[in-house]
């Protein structure tokens, strides 16, 4: 994959290009180990995006109920305390509070 970058950006011309390729693969390098697919189905998680998606929708339908309001600094704590329970990380992240504290 990196070498594709860098034969693609050997071949450009344009210092922006360039740069941009530059940060691809700064990105990638950055998240790599995001993107062992093999690994991830193996231990049987998902690796699309729909479950994602699916519980974004989920997850913003139940803060959207009648007469609620939510300016945008309360709505992404409260939608990440929901996340965080969905996901059953809640516990963790409460107890490094505790530790931190």
């Amino acid at each position: 994959m990196f070498k594709a970058i860098d034969d693609l950006a050997r071949r450009r011309r344009s210092p922006k290009k360039k740069n941009q390729l530059r940060l691809l693969k700064d990105y990638v390098l950055k998240r790599f180990e995001m993107l062992d697919y093999r690994t991830a189905l193996a231990r049987g998680w998902d690796i699309g995006s729909g479950p994602t998606e699916a519980m974004c929708k989920t997850l913003t339908l139940r803060r959207k109920r009648p007469g609620m309001k939510w300016d945008a600094d309360h709505a992404a704590a409260m939608m990440n305390l929901l996340a965080m329970s969905e996901s059953n990380q809640h516990r963790q992240w409460w107890a490094m509070q505790a530790r931190a504290a």
